[in-house]
C-alpha cells in the first residue's frame, strides 16, 4: 500500500515494485528525485486553496498488477461502433488485449501500446518531454508507476477516418487502488485524427486516477480530442493533459465532467509556432459533494494564434466548481485572437462556485477577451415554458438541457454525441 502524499511510503513502494519495471528506466529514476523534493500540494498553495486532498493525502492506495484483473469482463455496452476497429481497452491502467481491437488503419499508423513501441524513436524523443508542470507532484507520480498506455503516431498527409477510442475502466476491487493511464500522441505534418478517450467506473468504489496525455503535433496536423469523465463518484481523478503545436496545426479538445468526487484537471495548450489554432473547452455537470476543478493555460508563444475556452459549469446539491483559466500571450507574440468565457448554473441553493479567469499579455497588438457568469435559471423563461403546458420540474430540466447542449454538439462522433445527450438527460432528471 502507498500513501501518495507520504514520501517515505512512496519510496517503500519505488524500492519494492522496481524489480517489475524493466523499462524507461532513467524516467523512472527522474522521477523519484522530483518526488524527493515536490511538496505535495495543500490548501495552503494558491492553486489549491479550493481543493482538499485530505482523502488522498490521509488515504492508501494499491498498485494493481496485472494478475488481479478480471479479464472476462463484458464492456459491450462501452464501445462506440465507429471505433469498432480502432480501440485500446485499459482495466485498472494495464492493456488489456483481448477487449482491444486494431485492425485496417493506413500503412504507417501506429495505435499501440508504449510497451511494444519503447524503441521507436518519436516515443524515446517526446515520452515525459512535453509536460512542463512545475513543482508538480502527480506527472512524476505517473512517470514512475506508468504500467502501460497508449502510442499514437500519424505519419505525414495520412487521415484516420475511424476515431480512435481509449478506454479506460476501473472496476470494484476490495481496497483503495490507484492506476496511471499514459498517452502519447505524434501527428506529424499535415495528419488528421479523433481521439475519444474515455474513464469509465464500472461500480462506485474509491480509487485514484491519475492520467497524463502529451500531444505534439507538426505542422498542419490537426486533432480532435474529445476526454469523457465518468468515474466513480468515490474516485479521485487527477489528469494533465497537454499539447504542444507548431505552425498551421490544430487541436480541439472538449473534456466532459460526469463522474468523481474531486476532478481535477490541468489542460494546457503551447503554441510552439506562428499560426495555430486550439479549442480547450468543457463541459461540467456535478451534485452530490463532487468537486470538479478546472486549471487551464493557454500559451501563446508566437504570433497568429486563435484560440478558444468556453467551459460550462452546472452544480446542484453541495456540489462545488472551481474555474481558473490563464491566457497567456509572450512579448513578440503579436496578432493572437484569443477568447475565453466560463458560464456557471447554480440549481441549488448549496451551490458553490469559485471562478477566476485570467489574461497575462505582453504584447500590444492582440484581441483577447475573457469573462465569467454565475446565474441561477430565471423565472420567467420557467414561467414561459409552463405557459406553453410543461410542468415546472419539466420546464427546469428542458433549460438545464439547452444549456449544456452547445457543448455536446461539439462532438465530431455521432455515437458520443448521442452518449453525452443520454448522460445530460439522466443528470437532469435526477431525484
Amino acid at each position: 500500500m502507498v500513501n501518495v502524499a507520504d514520501k517515505q511510503s512512496l519510496k517503500s513502494f519505488v524500492d519494492t515494485s522496481s524489480a517489475e519495471i524493466k523499462y524507461f528506466e532513467s524516467l523512472r529514476e527522474e522521477a523519484k528525485k522530483l518526488l524527493e523534493i515536490r511538496p505535495f500540494p495543500t490548501k495552503r498553495d494558491e492553486e489549491w486553496r479550493f481543493t482538499d486532498l485530505k482523502s488522498i493525502s490521509n488515504g492508501y492506495f494499491k498498485p494493481i498488477i496485472k494478475d488481479q484483473l478480471d479479464t472476462a469482463l463484458n464492456l459491450d455496452e462501452y464501445h462506440l461502433p465507429e471505433a469498432k476497429k480502432s480501440r485500446l481497452v485499459f482495466i485498472n491502467g494495464h492493456y488489456s488485449q483481448g477487449h482491444s481491437c486494431i485492425e485496417g488503419l493506413p500503412d504507417g499508423v501506429i495505435v499501440d501500446t508504449i510497451t511494444n513501441n519503447e524503441n521507436h524513436p518519436k516515443v524515446k524523443e517526446y515520452l515525459a518531454k512535453i509536460t512542463n508542470y512545475t513543482d508538480d507532484v502527480f506527472v512524476p507520480l505517473n512517470d514512475l508507476s506508468f504500467n502501460d498506455g497508449t502510442f499514437i503516431y500519424v505519419p505525414k498527409e495520412v487521415e484516420i477516418e475511424q476515431p480512435i477510442h481509449i478506454l479506460n475502466v476501473f472496476t470494484n476491487m476490495e481496497v483503495a487502488y490507484f492506476a496511471t493511464p499514459r498517452v502519447l500522441f505524434v501527428g506529424e505534418m499535415y495528419s488528421k485524427a479523433t481521439i475519444i478517450e474515455e474513464h469509465v467506473g464500472l461500480a462506485q468504489n474509491q480509487y485514484l486516477n491519475i492520467p497524463v496525455n502529451e500531444f505534439r503535433l507538426y505542422s498542419g496536423a490537426h486533432v480532435h480530442h474529445a476526454r469523457i469523465q465518468r468515474d466513480s463518484k468515490q474516485a479521485t481523478h487527477i489528469s494533465r493533459p497537454i499539447a504542444m503545436l507548431d505552425a498551421h496545426a490544430e487541436y480541439h479538445s472538449y473534456t466532459i465532467c460526469l463522474g468523481a468526487k474531486l476532478f481535477r484537471n490541468e489542460p494546457r495548450v503551447i503554441q510552439n509556432a506562428a499560426e495555430v489554432d486550439f479549442t480547450v473547452d468543457g463541459l461540467v455537470l456535478i451534485d452530490g459533494d463532487q468537486i470538479a476543478d478546472t486549471h487551464s493555460i493557454m500559451d501563446h508563444r508566437y504570433s497568429y494564434g486563435n484560440s478558444h475556452q468556453l467551459h460550462k459549469v452546472v452544480v446542484n446539491d453541495q456540489a462545488h466548481s472551481i474555474f481558473n483559466g490563464k491566457i497567456f500571450v509572450a512579448k513578440d507574440a503579436q496578432k493572437i485572437d484569443s477568447f475565453q468565457e466560463n458560464r456557471n448554473l447554480l440549481i441549488s441553493d448549496d451551490a458553490k462556485v469559485n471562478t477566476k479567469p485570467q489574461l497575462e499579455i505582453f504584447a500590444d497588438d492582440v484581441r483577447c477577451s475573457h469573462g465569467a457568469t454565475i446565474g441561477q435559471l430565471q423565472d420567467e423563461e420557467v414561467f414561459y415554458l409552463q405557459s406553453r403546458g410543461l410542468t415546472e420540474q419539466k420546464s427546469r430540466e428542458l433549460l438545464v438541457y439547452a444549456f449544456a447542449l452547445e457543448s455536446v454538439e461539439s462532438m465530431a462522433v455521432k455515437s458520443v454525441e448521442e452518449l453525452l445527450l443520454r448522460e445530460v438527460i439522466a443528470y437532469t432528471n435526477r431525484d
